[in-house]
């Protein structure tokens, strides 16, 4: 594996969802991250029901990265509503 991919994927796993945001941003962005580990998935011996199981659990993480986003990018705009009021 390319060392830049394992590096996102190190930030990734400890929480840092800043590299997953730009995909989140392009159109087709999400459908990419899905399509590039649908294609890695198939490249392991596993058994088709492995790798369905690993597809859907890593929809699964990015749904709740895009929801975590999601309520960051809330929380943000509420501190500013917040302190633009003082």
């Amino acid at each position: 594996m390319n060392e830049h991919f394992r590096d996102i994927i190190r930030i990734i796993s400890k929480g840092d969802t800043t590299v997953v945001e730009n995909f989140f941003r392009k159109p087709g962005g999400r459908k990419y991250l899905e399509n590039i580990t649908l294609i890695l998935i198939n490249t392991l011996p596993n058994s088709v029901d492995e790798k369905e199981e690993l597809y859907a659990g890593f929809v699964e993480v990015l749904n709740g990265m895009e929801q975590r986003i999601r309520r960051q990018k809330e929380g943000q705009e509420t501190l500013e509503r917040v302190f633009s009021g003082s």
